[in-house]
């Protein structure tokens, strides 16, 4: 299992004082397996959840049945966070752990709360929260982004160029049905998209790896289509 402290959330925090604050917030190291919801749609919002092993999905289940992948939550990052200074009586959405998960559970009431030791790292641990909220709300404002992109072919365009942090080698972090999830599409259009860039030497695919042959066309697309 991976440290605690080298997650964003106890940056500038010693191992002294998270220990100390843990136990004072009564916070609990919890086991999931692997297909086990952490938290329904319609759970009370309590607590802040930190990843510390395995891989936790964000989803939003539609009344037609579909199920629409919000994000994927890495190791070492928070999640269940945007409800936590919120008056939302439920989650708006469910987390999943999608294999064997490790997972670090915090009481709401004790982040935002009036701590009676007032501690410097407690304030700081509120501080990193705020600077976790805004990074979460620009991941999620990149994905609107993609999905409201009129064709497929502009939502392959612009997520493959969001996750290549530059480079012409992509691997997924998830398989085609979630991707499709993701993206907001069935997985045969998806397929079959990819299947026609590759054709047209934009990309080549092997696997989870895609390799982008041609980033000025693809970047072109956001423009053509």
């Amino acid at each position: 299992m991976k440290d605690y402290l080298q997650s964003l959330l106890f940056q500038q925090i010693t191992r002294e004082e998270a220990e100390k604050m843990l136990l004072c917030s009564k916070a609990q190291f919890r086991d999931y397996r692997a297909g086990s919801i952490i938290f329904g749609e319609t759970d009370r919002p309590q607590f802040l959840y930190l990843l510390l092993e395995g891989k936790v999905q964000i989803a939003k289940h539609l009344p037609s049945g579909k199920r629409n992948l919000l994000f994927q939550v890495k190791e070492m990052e928070v999640f269940g966070e945007i409800f936590s200074n919120t008056k939302e009586e439920y989650y708006w959405y469910e987390a999943t752990a999608v294999r064997p998960s490790k997972v670090l559970v915090l009481p709401q009431h004790f982040i935002y709360g009036v701590c009676s030791n007032a501690c410097d790292h407690h304030k700081m641990v509120i501080r990193n929260l705020l600077d976790i909220q805004a990074r979460n709300n620009l991941q999620m404002t990149k994905k609107l982004h993609i999905i409201t992109n009129t064709t497929l072919k502009q939502k392959i365009a612009l997520w493959l160029l969001d996750v290549s942090k530059g480079q012409k080698k992509v691997v997924m972090d998830m398989n085609r049905e979630e991707l499709s999830d993701y993206l907001g599409v069935t997985r045969p259009s998806l397929s079959r998209t990819l299947m026609e860039m590759q054709k047209q030497g934009l990309i080549r695919v092997k696997g989870k790896t895609i390799w982008m042959e041609n980033i000025q066309e693809i970047e072109k697309i956001m423009e053509d289509e």
